[in-house]
């Protein structure tokens, strides 16, 4: 699990250090910097074969494309280089690189690595997954990756894999105790209840063709005992394509797993965000660690609904808003509110989830 970050020079802030828990929610006005915080972790994470071996800085690569070197340094940076620390339970590293504006490759500066323990674990970068806000949309068809890189839940940032991963491992039995409903313990059946608690009878249909290299998705509602024909995705809502990459990611995760996950309530319903919430809090319970972005009050309230009902410890939940301090030069802060064991948080700082009251008081 990341324990820590720590950067210095990096896109909007002059340095930051953040501490981590177990379930992570990014918020703040759009702009603030919780895209930051994401991204340099996902930086780390696409470039650790460059660092090793040709020692640079990928901008450009399977999880994010940063542009250039002049694209990513802090505009008002009294030094030339860029830092990147990353802690976790059992390692630090380390990072600085040196600042060229024309290209997609940073130099490796400094590096500075230990082991804090004897045990054997994979390193945090193999254990990341990450879907952007640029899911997958309904289409007529999508494409299909090697058998090999989907068993090892390789979803591509988009999600698009994943439906080719639900029907070839739909039959596999859940991990994660925490996210199970019901008896039956299977990828697919639990989907089927979580999307069935998002939007109410819906069962996703998925058929492979192998020698197009393409799969198709459908959907079928259940109505009381009777099943409807299958629905092309296209011919369905948006959001529910939209968010079934989120479940089936959440779903099949494993104990150790790091998922980083952009906007997930995304053409929710807000009762289908809730549940979102609900969902997210039943992955950390199992030992899943998640760093979120979001501007979902409905996804707050369900992590703060699960805490309350004791399916997620408060300790396990951190919260931060970004904005920007007018008081000090406009600079990039970030504040932390806490969360207390009935799911009620400490502070609620200007800005922080907070539109829904202003609105009412100017209704009054």
């Amino acid at each position: 699990m990341i324990k820590g970050l720590f950067l210095e020079n990096f896109k909007c802030f002059d340095s930051i250090n953040l501490s981590f828990s177990t379930l992570n929610v990014l918020t703040g006005l759009n702009g603030m910097g919780k895209s930051t915080v994401m991204q340099s972790l996902l930086l780390l994470g696409q470039s650790q074969n460059s660092i090793a071996k040709d020692q640079v800085l990928s901008l450009k690569g399977k999880y994010v494309n940063l542009g250039v070197g002049q694209d990513i340094l802090f505009e008002k940076a009294e030094k030339d280089e860029i830092g990147i620390s990353v802690y976790t339970e059992s390692t630090e590293e380390q990072y600085l690189f040196d600042y060229q504006p024309e290209t997609d490759v940073l130099p490796l500066k400094n590096m500075a690595k230990k082991v804090n323990n004897s045990s054997i674990c994979p390193a945090w970068e193999n254990c990341l997954f990450y879907l952007s806000a640029y899911r997958i949309e309904p289409q007529f068809l999508y494409h299909i990756e090697n058998e090999k890189e989907i068993s090892e839940r390789y979803f591509s940032k988009n999600g698009e894999f994943s439906i080719q991963y639900l029907k070839l491992h739909g039959g596999d039995e859940v991990i994660n105790d925490s996210v199970l409903i019901g008896a039956k313990r299977t990828i697919a059946d639990q989907v089927r209840s979580w999307m069935n608690l998002i939007s109410p009878g819906v069962l996703p249909v998925i058929t492979i063709n192998s020698s197009s290299r393409t799969a198709e998705l459908k959907y079928e509602y259940i109505e009381g005992r009777e099943k409807t024909n299958s629905y092309k995705s296209v011919n369905v809502g948006f959001g529910i394509t939209y968010v079934l990459p989120v479940v089936i990611t959440l779903i099949s995760a494993k104990p150790g797993d790091i998922i980083l996950l952009e906007n997930p309530e995304a053409h929710i319903h807000p009762k289908g965000q809730r549940i979102l919430g609900e969902l997210l809090a039943a992955a950390g319970a199992g030992g899943i660690q998640v760093i979120l972005e979001t501007h979902s009050d409905h996804i707050l309230n369900g992590i703060r609904v699960a805490v309350k009902r004791r399916r997620l410890k408060s300790e396990n939940t951190r919260f931060f808003y970004f904005y920007k301090d007018t008081s000090d030069s406009c600079k990039h802060k970030v504040i932390c509110p806490v969360l207390d064991e009935n799911g009620r948080l400490n502070e609620w700082p200007e800005g922080f989830f907070d539109e829904w009251d202003n609105a009412l008081l100017e209704l009054l």
